[in-house]
Protein backbone atom coordinates (compact mmCIF):
# COMPACT_ATOMS: atom_id res chain seq x y z
CA UNK A 1 0.00 0.00 0.00
CA UNK A 2 1.19 3.40 -0.84
CA UNK A 3 1.55 6.10 2.38
CA UNK A 4 -1.25 8.08 1.76
CA UNK A 5 -3.74 4.69 1.61
CA UNK A 6 -1.59 3.70 4.78
CA UNK A 7 -2.59 6.91 6.80
CA UNK A 8 -6.03 7.13 4.99
CA UNK A 9 -6.64 3.56 6.96
CA UNK A 10 -5.55 4.72 10.39
CA UNK A 11 -7.51 8.08 9.71
CA UNK A 12 -10.99 5.78 9.30
CA UNK A 13 -9.61 3.59 12.49
CA UNK A 14 -8.74 6.48 15.05
CA UNK A 15 -12.04 8.38 13.76
CA UNK A 16 -14.30 5.53 14.45
CA UNK A 17 -13.32 5.43 17.95
CA UNK A 18 -14.47 9.49 17.91
CA UNK A 19 -17.58 8.58 16.35
CA UNK A 20 -19.10 6.60 18.85
CA UNK A 21 -17.13 8.40 22.60
CA UNK A 22 -18.09 12.06 21.25
CA UNK A 23 -21.95 11.75 20.82
CA UNK A 24 -22.79 8.47 23.72
CA UNK A 25 -20.10 8.73 25.79
CA UNK A 26 -21.95 11.12 28.63
CA UNK A 27 -24.65 8.67 27.41
CA UNK A 28 -22.65 5.62 29.06
CA UNK A 29 -21.56 8.26 32.12
CA UNK A 30 -25.08 8.98 33.20
CA UNK A 31 -26.37 5.62 32.48
CA UNK A 32 -23.25 4.29 35.44
CA UNK A 33 -25.18 6.80 38.14
CA UNK A 34 -23.67 10.02 37.26
CA UNK A 35 -24.86 13.48 37.51
CA UNK A 36 -24.21 16.07 34.71
CA UNK A 37 -21.92 17.86 37.02
CA UNK A 38 -20.18 14.79 37.97
CA UNK A 39 -20.18 14.21 34.11
CA UNK A 40 -18.60 17.72 32.83
CA UNK A 41 -15.78 17.53 35.79
CA UNK A 42 -14.98 13.68 34.10
CA UNK A 43 -14.51 15.08 30.66
CA UNK A 44 -13.15 18.53 31.52
CA UNK A 45 -10.19 16.66 33.81
CA UNK A 46 -9.87 14.33 30.85
CA UNK A 47 -9.11 17.50 28.41
CA UNK A 48 -6.62 19.00 31.09
CA UNK A 49 -4.63 15.86 31.50
CA UNK A 50 -4.22 15.65 27.66
CA UNK A 51 -2.42 18.88 27.58
CA UNK A 52 0.04 17.47 29.86
CA UNK A 53 0.41 14.15 28.20
CA UNK A 54 0.11 15.62 24.29
CA UNK A 55 2.76 17.75 24.37
CA UNK A 56 5.79 15.99 26.36
CA UNK A 57 5.20 12.86 23.88
CA UNK A 58 5.24 15.64 20.84
CA UNK A 59 8.62 17.30 22.30
CA UNK A 60 9.77 13.18 22.51
CA UNK A 61 8.36 12.44 19.04
CA UNK A 62 10.06 16.14 17.70
CA UNK A 63 13.35 15.14 19.34
CA UNK A 64 12.96 11.41 17.97
CA UNK A 65 12.09 11.74 14.60
CA UNK A 66 9.66 9.31 15.07
CA UNK A 67 5.94 8.42 14.71
CA UNK A 68 4.93 5.46 13.91
CA UNK A 69 6.31 3.74 16.83
CA UNK A 70 4.65 5.69 19.10
CA UNK A 71 1.89 5.70 17.52
CA UNK A 72 1.64 2.13 17.80
CA UNK A 73 2.52 1.81 21.67
CA UNK A 74 0.19 4.54 22.14
CA UNK A 75 -2.92 2.66 20.30
CA UNK A 76 -1.98 -0.65 22.34
CA UNK A 77 -2.02 1.96 26.03
CA UNK A 78 -5.29 3.73 24.98
CA UNK A 79 -6.66 -0.24 24.20
CA UNK A 80 -5.31 -1.26 28.04
CA UNK A 81 -6.62 2.04 29.74
CA UNK A 82 -10.38 1.96 28.28
CA UNK A 83 -10.98 -1.84 28.85
CA UNK A 84 -10.70 -0.67 32.39
CA UNK A 85 -13.69 1.60 32.81
CA UNK A 86 -15.63 -2.27 32.42
CA UNK A 87 -14.53 -3.04 35.90
CA UNK A 88 -14.25 0.89 37.35
CA UNK A 89 -17.51 1.28 39.77
CA UNK A 90 -18.70 5.04 41.06
CA UNK A 91 -17.46 8.66 40.24
CA UNK A 92 -13.68 8.04 41.56
CA UNK A 93 -12.63 4.91 39.81
CA UNK A 94 -13.69 6.20 36.77
CA UNK A 95 -12.24 9.15 36.93
CA UNK A 96 -9.10 7.58 37.51
CA UNK A 97 -9.43 5.31 34.70
CA UNK A 98 -10.62 8.21 32.00
CA UNK A 99 -7.20 10.25 33.17
CA UNK A 100 -5.30 7.53 32.15
CA UNK A 101 -7.26 6.56 29.16
CA UNK A 102 -7.00 10.31 28.55
CA UNK A 103 -2.89 10.70 28.75
CA UNK A 104 -2.79 7.46 26.02
CA UNK A 105 -5.02 9.14 23.96
CA UNK A 106 -4.03 12.39 23.92
CA UNK A 107 -0.95 12.49 21.74
CA UNK A 108 -2.45 9.87 18.98
CA UNK A 109 -4.88 12.92 17.20
CA UNK A 110 -2.40 15.37 16.98
CA UNK A 111 0.86 12.53 15.81
CA UNK A 112 -1.72 11.53 13.47
CA UNK A 113 -2.55 14.64 11.47
CA UNK A 114 1.47 15.44 11.90
CA UNK A 115 2.41 12.42 10.23
CA UNK A 116 -0.11 13.05 7.60
CA UNK A 117 1.51 16.41 6.39
CA UNK A 118 4.43 14.99 6.41
CA UNK A 119 3.27 12.14 3.90
CA UNK A 120 1.33 15.19 2.10
CA UNK A 121 4.65 16.70 1.84
CA UNK A 122 7.10 14.17 0.76
CA UNK A 123 4.44 12.03 -1.60
CA UNK A 124 2.74 15.03 -2.71
CA UNK A 125 -1.23 12.97 -1.51
CA UNK A 126 -3.70 15.99 -0.66
CA UNK A 127 -4.01 16.24 2.92
CA UNK A 128 -7.88 16.67 2.63
CA UNK A 129 -7.83 13.57 0.60
CA UNK A 130 -6.85 11.56 3.43
CA UNK A 131 -8.06 13.35 6.09
CA UNK A 132 -11.85 12.73 4.48
CA UNK A 133 -11.39 9.02 5.65
CA UNK A 134 -11.20 10.07 8.96
CA UNK A 135 -14.36 12.16 8.48
CA UNK A 136 -16.31 9.09 6.41
CA UNK A 137 -15.00 6.63 9.28
CA UNK A 138 -16.87 9.11 12.35
CA UNK A 139 -19.97 9.58 10.05
CA UNK A 140 -20.60 5.78 9.97
CA UNK A 141 -19.54 5.17 13.11
CA UNK A 142 -22.02 7.80 14.86
CA UNK A 143 -25.11 6.91 12.48
CA UNK A 144 -24.54 3.21 13.06
CA UNK A 145 -24.14 3.39 16.54
CA UNK A 146 -27.32 5.26 16.91
CA UNK A 147 -29.30 2.66 14.87
CA UNK A 148 -27.91 -0.08 16.83
CA UNK A 149 -28.48 1.44 20.38
CA UNK A 150 -31.60 2.15 19.48
CA UNK A 151 -33.98 0.01 21.83
CA UNK A 152 -30.50 -1.96 23.41
CA UNK A 153 -28.47 -1.14 26.86
CA UNK A 154 -26.62 1.78 26.94
CA UNK A 155 -23.90 -1.22 28.14
CA UNK A 156 -23.14 -1.34 24.55
CA UNK A 157 -21.54 1.98 23.93
CA UNK A 158 -18.86 0.53 25.86
CA UNK A 159 -18.26 -2.19 23.83
CA UNK A 160 -18.48 -0.49 20.40
CA UNK A 161 -15.45 1.82 21.71
CA UNK A 162 -13.54 -0.99 23.02
CA UNK A 163 -14.01 -2.70 19.22
CA UNK A 164 -13.20 0.76 17.78
CA UNK A 165 -10.16 0.77 19.58
CA UNK A 166 -8.82 -2.35 18.51
CA UNK A 167 -8.88 -1.88 15.27
CA UNK A 168 -6.97 1.49 15.75
CA UNK A 169 -4.17 -0.26 17.75
CA UNK A 170 -4.03 -2.30 14.64
CA UNK A 171 -4.30 -0.15 11.99
CA UNK A 172 -0.88 1.41 13.83
CA UNK A 173 1.52 -1.56 12.27
CA UNK A 174 0.85 -0.16 8.69
CA UNK A 175 1.21 3.26 9.18
CA UNK A 176 4.07 4.34 7.26
CA UNK A 177 7.81 4.67 9.31
CA UNK A 178 8.47 8.60 8.11
CA UNK A 179 10.79 9.78 10.09
CA UNK A 180 12.38 13.37 10.00
CA UNK A 181 16.32 14.02 9.53
CA UNK A 182 18.01 15.71 12.73
CA UNK A 183 19.08 18.62 11.64
CA UNK A 184 18.54 21.30 14.01
CA UNK A 185 20.64 19.94 17.09
CA UNK A 186 21.51 23.36 18.24
CA UNK A 187 18.44 24.77 17.96
CA UNK A 188 16.56 25.87 21.03
CA UNK A 189 13.53 23.25 22.02
CA UNK A 190 10.84 23.19 19.70
CA UNK A 191 7.78 24.07 22.78
CA UNK A 192 9.83 26.86 23.20
CA UNK A 193 10.25 28.40 19.62
CA UNK A 194 6.55 28.24 19.60
CA UNK A 195 5.35 29.79 22.40
CA UNK A 196 8.03 32.10 22.21
CA UNK A 197 6.57 33.47 18.77
CA UNK A 198 3.65 35.79 18.89
CA UNK A 199 1.91 34.46 15.39
CA UNK A 200 1.80 30.92 16.66
CA UNK A 201 0.25 32.65 19.96
CA UNK A 202 -2.49 34.14 17.94
CA UNK A 203 -2.76 31.30 15.72
CA UNK A 204 -3.24 29.24 19.42
CA UNK A 205 -6.00 32.15 20.58
CA UNK A 206 -8.11 32.17 16.77
CA UNK A 207 -8.48 28.31 16.91
CA UNK A 208 -9.07 27.77 20.64
CA UNK A 209 -12.00 30.26 20.47
CA UNK A 210 -13.36 28.45 17.39
CA UNK A 211 -13.00 24.89 18.11
CA UNK A 212 -14.29 25.49 22.21
CA UNK A 213 -17.02 26.71 21.02
CA UNK A 214 -18.51 23.49 20.29
CA UNK A 215 -17.98 22.24 24.20
CA UNK A 216 -21.97 22.60 24.65
CA UNK A 217 -22.60 20.20 21.99
CA UNK A 218 -19.91 17.99 22.00
CA UNK A 219 -20.94 17.50 25.58
CA UNK A 220 -24.72 17.65 25.81
CA UNK A 221 -25.71 17.64 22.53
CA UNK A 222 -27.14 14.09 22.43
CA UNK A 223 -29.34 14.56 26.05
CA UNK A 224 -30.42 17.55 24.44
CA UNK A 225 -31.82 16.19 21.41
CA UNK A 226 -33.06 13.40 23.99
CA UNK A 227 -34.70 16.03 25.96
CA UNK A 228 -36.72 17.72 23.12
CA UNK A 229 -38.04 14.27 21.84
CA UNK A 230 -35.80 12.89 19.22
CA UNK A 231 -34.85 9.29 19.10
CA UNK A 232 -31.41 7.34 19.15
CA UNK A 233 -31.36 6.80 15.50
CA UNK A 234 -32.58 10.70 14.86
CA UNK A 235 -29.46 11.82 16.93
CA UNK A 236 -27.37 9.27 14.70
CA UNK A 237 -28.30 10.63 11.64
CA UNK A 238 -27.83 14.13 12.95
CA UNK A 239 -24.38 13.68 13.98
CA UNK A 240 -23.56 11.71 10.89
CA UNK A 241 -25.35 14.28 8.61
CA UNK A 242 -23.09 16.90 10.14
CA UNK A 243 -19.90 15.23 8.70
CA UNK A 244 -21.67 15.06 5.22
CA UNK A 245 -20.82 18.86 5.10
CA UNK A 246 -17.12 17.95 6.22
CA UNK A 247 -16.02 15.68 4.04
CA UNK A 248 -17.75 17.27 1.25
CA UNK A 249 -15.02 20.35 2.36
CA UNK A 250 -11.96 17.98 3.15
CA UNK A 251 -12.83 16.41 -0.66
CA UNK A 252 -12.29 19.65 -2.53
CA UNK A 253 -10.36 21.13 0.23
CA UNK A 254 -6.93 21.80 -1.83
CA UNK A 255 -8.79 24.13 -4.21
CA UNK A 256 -10.59 25.78 -0.98
CA UNK A 257 -7.42 26.82 0.75
CA UNK A 258 -5.80 27.81 -2.35
CA UNK A 259 -8.12 29.61 -3.78
CA UNK A 260 -8.98 31.62 -0.24
CA UNK A 261 -5.78 30.55 2.08
CA UNK A 262 -6.00 29.52 5.76
CA UNK A 263 -7.04 32.99 7.61
CA UNK A 264 -10.05 32.77 5.17
CA UNK A 265 -10.99 30.18 6.33
CA UNK A 266 -10.73 30.77 9.98
CA UNK A 267 -13.30 33.99 9.41
CA UNK A 268 -15.74 31.89 7.76
CA UNK A 269 -15.66 29.05 11.08
CA UNK A 270 -16.01 32.65 12.62
CA UNK A 271 -19.48 33.75 10.24
CA UNK A 272 -20.61 30.17 10.56
CA UNK A 273 -20.14 30.05 14.51
CA UNK A 274 -22.97 32.55 14.90
CA UNK A 275 -25.21 31.74 13.34
CA UNK A 276 -25.04 28.42 14.48
CA UNK A 277 -24.41 29.04 18.06
CA UNK A 278 -27.28 31.43 17.92
CA UNK A 279 -29.80 28.72 16.44
CA UNK A 280 -29.10 25.50 17.85
CA UNK A 281 -30.85 25.70 21.47
CA UNK A 282 -33.95 27.11 20.03
CA UNK A 283 -34.93 24.38 17.25
CA UNK A 284 -36.95 22.02 17.98
CA UNK A 285 -38.31 20.57 14.45
CA UNK A 286 -36.05 17.70 12.81
CA UNK A 287 -35.57 19.19 9.61
CA UNK A 288 -34.66 22.74 10.87
CA UNK A 289 -32.10 21.20 13.39
CA UNK A 290 -30.80 18.96 10.30
CA UNK A 291 -30.21 22.13 8.11
CA UNK A 292 -28.29 24.08 10.67
CA UNK A 293 -25.95 21.09 10.83
CA UNK A 294 -24.82 21.76 7.79
CA UNK A 295 -22.92 24.61 9.17
CA UNK A 296 -20.68 22.23 10.96
CA UNK A 297 -18.68 22.45 7.80
CA UNK A 298 -18.09 26.08 8.59
CA UNK A 299 -17.62 25.89 12.69
CA UNK A 300 -15.06 22.79 12.60
CA UNK A 301 -13.56 21.59 9.20
CA UNK A 302 -13.37 24.93 7.61
CA UNK A 303 -11.20 26.24 10.81
CA UNK A 304 -9.67 22.75 10.94
CA UNK A 305 -8.55 22.98 7.48
CA UNK A 306 -7.02 26.13 7.39
CA UNK A 307 -4.97 25.70 10.25
CA UNK A 308 -3.50 22.79 8.94
CA UNK A 309 -3.03 24.57 6.37
CA UNK A 310 -0.85 27.34 8.27
CA UNK A 311 1.23 24.64 9.78
CA UNK A 312 2.10 23.25 6.73
CA UNK A 313 2.64 26.18 4.91
CA UNK A 314 4.73 28.43 7.33
CA UNK A 315 6.25 25.86 10.41
CA UNK A 316 8.81 24.81 10.87
CA UNK A 317 9.48 20.57 9.71
CA UNK A 318 11.92 20.80 13.02
CA UNK A 319 9.10 22.05 15.65
CA UNK A 320 5.63 20.11 13.65
CA UNK A 321 5.14 17.58 15.69
CA UNK A 322 4.69 19.54 18.93
CA UNK A 323 2.86 22.79 16.67
CA UNK A 324 0.77 20.19 16.00
CA UNK A 325 0.32 19.07 19.42
CA UNK A 326 0.18 22.39 21.46
CA UNK A 327 -2.65 23.41 18.21
CA UNK A 328 -4.52 20.58 20.10
CA UNK A 329 -3.59 21.27 23.48
CA UNK A 330 -4.99 24.94 23.10
CA UNK A 331 -8.32 23.68 21.84
CA UNK A 332 -8.15 21.76 24.75
CA UNK A 333 -7.74 24.44 27.65
CA UNK A 334 -10.54 26.46 26.63
CA UNK A 335 -12.32 23.40 25.59
CA UNK A 336 -12.09 21.66 29.18
CA UNK A 337 -12.88 25.55 30.60
CA UNK A 338 -16.25 25.24 29.11
CA UNK A 339 -16.78 21.84 29.24
CA UNK A 340 -16.62 22.40 32.90
CA UNK A 341 -18.57 25.05 33.03
CA UNK A 342 -21.49 22.65 30.86
CA UNK A 343 -22.40 21.06 33.94
CA UNK A 344 -24.35 23.54 35.88
CA UNK A 345 -25.55 25.52 32.67
CA UNK A 346 -27.15 22.59 31.72
CA UNK A 347 -28.71 21.77 34.82
CA UNK A 348 -30.18 25.25 35.18
CA UNK A 349 -32.95 24.31 32.60
CA UNK A 350 -33.93 28.08 32.07
CA UNK A 351 -37.71 28.66 31.60
CA UNK A 352 -38.44 29.65 27.95
CA UNK A 353 -35.23 27.57 26.35
CA UNK A 354 -35.14 25.17 29.18
CA UNK A 355 -31.40 23.13 28.34
CA UNK A 356 -31.20 24.69 24.72
CA UNK A 357 -29.46 27.70 26.47
CA UNK A 358 -26.08 26.55 26.95
CA UNK A 359 -25.24 27.40 22.99
CA UNK A 360 -25.81 30.76 22.64
CA UNK A 361 -23.50 30.87 26.08
CA UNK A 362 -20.88 30.09 23.46
CA UNK A 363 -20.68 32.95 21.68
CA UNK A 364 -18.10 34.69 23.98
CA UNK A 365 -15.42 31.68 22.46
CA UNK A 366 -16.22 32.99 19.26
CA UNK A 367 -15.38 36.34 19.46
CA UNK A 368 -12.22 35.27 21.45
CA UNK A 369 -11.95 33.39 17.83
CA UNK A 370 -12.46 36.48 15.90
CA UNK A 371 -9.81 38.34 17.85
CA UNK A 372 -7.56 35.74 17.09
CA UNK A 373 -8.22 35.47 13.33
CA UNK A 374 -7.88 39.12 12.98
CA UNK A 375 -4.18 39.40 14.73
CA UNK A 376 -3.53 36.64 11.93
CA UNK A 377 -5.31 38.46 8.98
CA UNK A 378 -2.91 41.47 9.80
CA UNK A 379 0.19 39.35 9.64
CA UNK A 380 -1.20 37.20 6.76
CA UNK A 381 1.52 37.87 4.40
CA UNK A 382 3.99 36.98 6.49
CA UNK A 383 2.75 33.74 8.99
CA UNK A 384 5.92 31.23 9.91
CA UNK A 385 5.84 29.36 13.08
CA UNK A 386 8.57 27.91 15.28
CA UNK A 387 11.65 29.20 13.08
CA UNK A 388 15.08 30.63 14.78
CA UNK A 389 17.79 31.53 13.18
CA UNK A 390 20.26 29.05 14.33
CA UNK A 391 23.59 30.76 16.26
CA UNK A 392 27.51 30.80 14.04
CA UNK A 393 29.41 28.19 14.15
Amino acid sequence: MNPGLRVSLYFAAIFSVSGVHLPFWAVWLESRGLSPWQISIMLSTAIWLRLLAGPLAAHLVDKSGERRRALILLGWASLICFAAFQIADGFMALMFVGALFAMAWAPMPPLTENLSMLVANRHGVQYGRMRLWGSMSFLAAAYLAGLFLKGRSDDWIFWLILGCLISTALAGHLLPDLRLPLDRPRASAPLLRLLRDGNFRAFLTANAGLQASHAAFYTFGTLHWRSIGLSDAQIGFLWAEGVVAEVILFAVGQRVVQRFGGVSLLWAAVAGGVLRWSLQGVLTDITAIAALQVLHAATFAAAHLGAMRMMATGCDTSASATAQTLYGAGNGAVLAAATLAMGPLYAANLPGLGHGWIYPAMLPLILIGAIGTLLLWRRRQDLRFGYEALPEK
